[in-house]
């Protein structure tokens, strides 16, 4: 308080440093989670069996037993090897990627099979922004395609912080050499042999040094094969010693096409999805890329892009909606200090811990790297009720002091801010150690609510610190000279003060009844609410306009069937209208053939689309999804979504894992347990992870027959592949075009059964025998992957719960799926929603346990007895009952956020039992008996106690309402802790003094007995 202008300094610089270090926040959505999870992902061409018992197994093997190894699970699909794992959250995911490269790499796998390629699971795993470039009237689509190319495709690699980029629809110029089967056994040819000579002939490379006229030159030589005519008049020998030219055994087409089709609004366009690495900023990322587009449609007025989704947006709603709602806490809290204050000067004094505490926050967040998230802002601003809390009871402890004080001077305010130093600084500590317990709370809940946890901890040390220094300082500069009465006394308080009185006067008198009373509010409380509630784990935000519908054709279907299928959905969509005869959708964007990787699936169409701001997302997405459904062939699939966190897949409530030996039983069973959910009206999306089944040609080998041409089946196989392989010649430049280049067997020779058996196989001796001469071959029904779970064969059936009370129905589910009879061998397992939340309800039960056991020890450390702390703690069962209640009234559920809330209750409610009893024990002190000292501590306390309870309630009304967008995490939390504060603050003016009276009664009896059996030992002693 002597040091103003050094105060006055060190505001400055918290104000400037605040500042910068808000500025200087990575803004983003929700917490950077960092999951444990790897996965390591092999190509090998070959059958989902071939590739589970080739390449998936000796993996499995390999890594079952790595340190910190929880769970593992693989998918053996055509073509390729996935294994995912999922280990302990303590480890070092980098360190034991590296660790699995090394190991991977020692696996025995077929000599055809890739590298093993391992990669974590983050930002770059799911697009952040998708969008879409199609071109006007004035540019075709052929120089749209070159423009992507030279110059959009660069420009958004060259975004900082962008991993990589899908691009669906993009037409690239390729050349293919289709070979004539029958031309090439006349001559003996194999389609290797051709490749060969093409690669020979397009040798271009550096043979040495030579030397002309003493100056050193590199020599190079280069095949003259500069146009598609030196190609097609390209001399090959055959094994007969016959010249002939590529043209004469081949077709050669130029052609321009990409494996996807992408239409928006109907026309031609370019899908662009950008993926964003780990780090970065994603408000900064999205501007970038804004700023991009907008420079490209200005330079080029060819071209109109569309955003179809940004992640940024949601970042900025949250965000934005968060701030509002905080600043009208704010607003409103002042106004409430304000009413009871009623005093101008005092309420700006008060009001000033908010900015401080706020400013020092984010320079604490900015030291600890933690983000601007929902978390960390939802923390921010539900603290700031409690922030003003302490400036309060010191501001209303000035005041009462300079009421009394003959003369008014710095002495005063010092004696009146030493009064209530240890109250404030207990309940501040027990409401920060409340939150210490998060710090242990592991999976996805700790992830998430550890920022909030640190920044409510901050904050409010912040605000300790500030009503113990800067509000001292500034009554002294604005109240010590011109305290005005306020129209009310310490000891005359109103009618509110002597209703107060008359109350505690009463229940202190009729104290069981009034202990009762309570108690049996509280278990009707519990009785009636608890099973009226509805249970989750985490709440679900707001519908998104934006959605998408992942659709599954029959595997038979073509592409181009596939794209006619989509033009008649498209073309639905586009003409659907809304009660205000509005289109319903803003855009529609198609993508055929596209299956979130870049190889073509020819039965999968991806429509992605927006609604218009009258109608209800879930509704329409919902409604549509079933008229898609009722237009499409028997044996499709159609799977609604929302683009927000990933690649258009909602996420999972509920799933039942079967486990077995044998792939045909676990279908079996996976079709039996598809259909009992069915019959659940609240089950959605009901899906499992059996994929389509296939046909596959099998050639089955006689070892009799290939042994009288010197063959065996090895060698077999590797004639068979070599003449039905795809040769990649690379990127090959003709007539000044660069063409990416492939050599395979023309498909009128391998698109038949029949055309595959007269394949020419080249005998030991050098005859020739046709496949079918050695081998039956026929069609088999075979399945698209095979997924393994702790080296098991198992099938998930996953589907989403379309309830509130999404514990109720997993549980009603459960018990009919048991209830089933399951082929032999065939075991389950739960997991999903009802899992979650038996894991998270017990480590948040248990951090209650803990965080009760903290108060109660700091309360100890400070009061320097444990009586009356005891008496406080009774005050946190009269907060369950307001919160319980809150939830009702608000429907809202039982979930983790709510559970936040009650675990933030047991630090905030104590503050008023201990801001209470903290003067009850200086009365104490002073010689007033227990009743004495209860009434007049109630009656100087209970104004500050209301106060201060009254901002903190006020502060969190606009983000228990929900007004906007950012109040995805702060709803039930804020809820919860307004009603307990309602309660407890009621109730806790009465209970706990009623126990504390019981307590110094009981300790009083104890006195005198112990008095009166030491006066009797003194009196024996003496008759001795």
């Amino acid at each position: 308080m002597n040091k103003v202008a050094a105060m006055f300094i060190l505001i400055a610089i918290v104000l400037g440093a605040g500042s910068y270090a808000g500025s200087s926040l990575k803004v983003e959505n929700m917490p950077d989670i960092s999951f444990p999870f790897i996965y390591i992902v092999t190509e090998y061409q070959a059958s989902p069996q071939d590739v589970m018992n080739l390449v998936t197994k000796p993996i499995e093997d390999k890594i079952a037993n790595i340190a910190g190894l929880t769970m593992m699970s693989s998918s053996s699909n055509d073509g390729y090897s996935t294994v995912n794992l999922e280990f302990k959250e303590s480890i070092n995911v980098e360190k034991t990627k590296q660790d699995l490269e090394s190991i991977v790499q020692e696996v025995g796998l077929p000599k055809e099979a890739g590298r093993p390629k391992v990669a974590t699971v983050g930002y770059a795993s799911f697009p952040s922004y998708y969008l879409a470039v199609h071109a006007n009237d004035s540019m075709t689509q052929t120089e749209l395609d070159e423009l992507y190319d030279k110059e959009l495709k660069p420009g958004f690699e060259s975004i900082s912080g962008i991993d990589h980029i899908d691009t669906i629809g993009a037409r690239k110029s390729s050349l293919d050499i289709r070979l004539d089967g029958g031309a090439l056994a006349a001559y003996r040819l194999t389609p290797s042999m051709v490749t060969n000579a093409i690669q020979s002939a397009m040798t271009n490379g550096s043979v040495g040094i030579v030397k002309f006229n003493g100056n050193s030159q590199i020599a190079r030589v280069k095949g003259e094969l500069n146009s598609l005519y030196d190609l097609e008049n390209l001399e090959i020998s055959t094994p007969t010693g016959q010249t002939l030219l590529i043209k004469d055994i081949s077709d050669i087409e130029a052609i321009n096409e990409s494996s996807f089709i992408a239409r928006l609004d109907d026309k031609p366009a370019i899908g662009i999805h950008l993926y964003m690495s780990r780090g970065t900023n994603a408000v900064d990322f999205s501007n970038e890329a804004k700023q991009k587009i907008s420079d490209w449609e200005k330079s080029t007025p060819g071209i109109s892009f569309n955003t179809v989704y940004d992640s940024a947006d949601e970042v900025r709603q949250s965000i934005s909606g968060l701030l509002k709602e905080g600043f009208l806490g704010i607003i409103l809290a002042s106004l409430m200090i304000l009413v009871f204050l009623r005093n101008m000067r005092m309420t700006l004094i008060v009001i000033v811990s908010i900015p401080l505490s706020v400013l020092l926050t984010l320079v604490v967040m900015n030291y600890l790297n933690i983000t601007l998230n929902i978390m960390s802002l939802g923390g921010l601003f539900i603290a700031v009720g409690r922030i003003v809390d302490d400036s309060i009871v010191v501001i209303e402890s000035i005041y009462a002091n300079l009421q009394k004080a003959q003369k008014r001077n710095e002495s005063v305010v010092l004696l009146a801010v030493k009064q209530v130093a240890m109250a404030i600084s207990s309940s501040t500590f027990v409401t920060v150690g409340v939150f210490l317990p998060i710090a242990f709370v592991t999976g996805i809940i700790g992830a998430l609510f550890r920022p909030f946890a640190v920044t409510v901890s901050v904050a409010l040390l912040a605000s300790l610190l500030v009503s113990l220094t800067v509000i001292p300082m500034m009554a002294k500069l604005m109240v010590l000279r011109n305290a005005k009465a306020m129209g009310t006394k310490e000891h005359e308080g109103g009618k509110l003060v002597s209703f107060y009185e008359r109350t505690l006067v009463w229940c202190l008198t009729h104290r069981m009844k009034t202990l009762l009373l309570s108690g049996l509010l509280f278990i009707l409380t519990i009785v009636f609410t608890v099973p009226n509630l509805p249970k989750g784990f985490i709440p679900e935000g707001p519908p998104v306009k934006q959605m998408n519908y992942s659709i599954k054709l029959p595997y038979e279907t073509s592409f181009d069937s596939t794209d006619l299928q989509a033009k008649q959905l498209e073309t639905m969509l586009l003409e659907a209208k809304d009660e205000n005869d509005r289109s319903m959708f803003t855009f529609v964007e198609s993508l055929v053939g596209y299956g979130w990787s870049e190889e073509r699936v020819p039965y999968m169409i991806e429509l992605i689309t927006q609604v218009n701001d009258d109608v209800d997302p879930d509704t329409v997405k919902e409604r549509y999804r079933k008229l898609i459904a009722d237009q499409l062939p028997k044996g499709s699939e159609v799977m609604s979504g929302s683009l927000a966190g990933g690649s258009g897949s909602s996420s999972v409530d509920f799933v039942y894992v079967i486990y077995g030996e044998d792939q045909l039983m676990l279908e079996q069973a996976a079709a039996t347990i598809k259909n009992e959910m069915k019959q659940f009206s609240e089950l959605k999306e009901i899906k499992d992870s059996l994929g389509d089944a296939k046909t596959e040609i099998q050639i089955a080998v006689s070892p009799s027959k290939a042994n009288l041409f010197g063959l065996d089946v090895s060698g077999v196989q590797r004639l068979v592949a070599e003449w039905i392989a795809k040769y990649e010649l690379g990127n090959i430049r003709l007539d000044n075009t660069l063409f990416k280049s492939a050599v395979e067997l023309a498909s009128k020779d391998k698109d038949s059964l029949d055309q595959l058996g007269r394949m020419p196989i080249q005998a030991a001796d050098g005859t020739i025998v046709h496949l079918n001469e050695i081998a039956k071959l026929g069609e088999v029904k075979s399945p698209l992957s095979l997924q393994r779970e702790s080296q098991r064969l198992m099938v998930s059936i996953t589907a989403k719960i379309d309830s509130n009370d999404k514990a109720a129905i997993s549980s009603k589910v459960s018990s009919q799926l048991e209830q089933l009879e399951l082929p032999s061998g065939v075991s389950t397992t739960i997991r999903g929603v009802s899992l979650d939340m038996a894991k998270g309800f017990t480590q948040m039960f248990a951090a209650m346990g803990a965080a009760i056991a903290i108060v109660y020890l700091i309360m100890v450390l400070c009061f320097g007895n444990a009586g009356t702390p005891f008496a406080i703690l009774f005050s946190l069962p009269l907060a369950v009952i307001g919160g319980l209640l809150g939830l009702w009234i608000a429907k809202e559920s039982i979930n983790i956020t709510s559970l936040i809330g009650f675990l933030m209750l047991i630090g905030i409610v104590v503050t008023n039992a201990i801001v209470l009893l903290d003067r009850t024990q200086q009365l104490r002190k002073e010689g007033y008996l227990a009743r004495h000292a209860l009434i007049e501590s109630g009656k100087v306390r209970l104004r500050p106690i209301i106060m201060t309870a009254g901002a903190t309630i006020a502060a969190m009304v606009p983000l228990a309402l929900g007004l906007s967008h950012g109040t995805l995490i702060s709803k039930g939390l804020a809820v919860v802790v307004i009603g307990g504060l309602i309660t407890s603050t009621i109730l806790t003016l009465v209970v706990v003094p009623i126990i504390y009276e019981l307590i110094e009664s009981f300790k009083a009896r104890l006195n005198r007995m112990f008095n009166r059996k030491n006066r009797t030992t003194a009196g024996e002693d003496i008759s001795l």
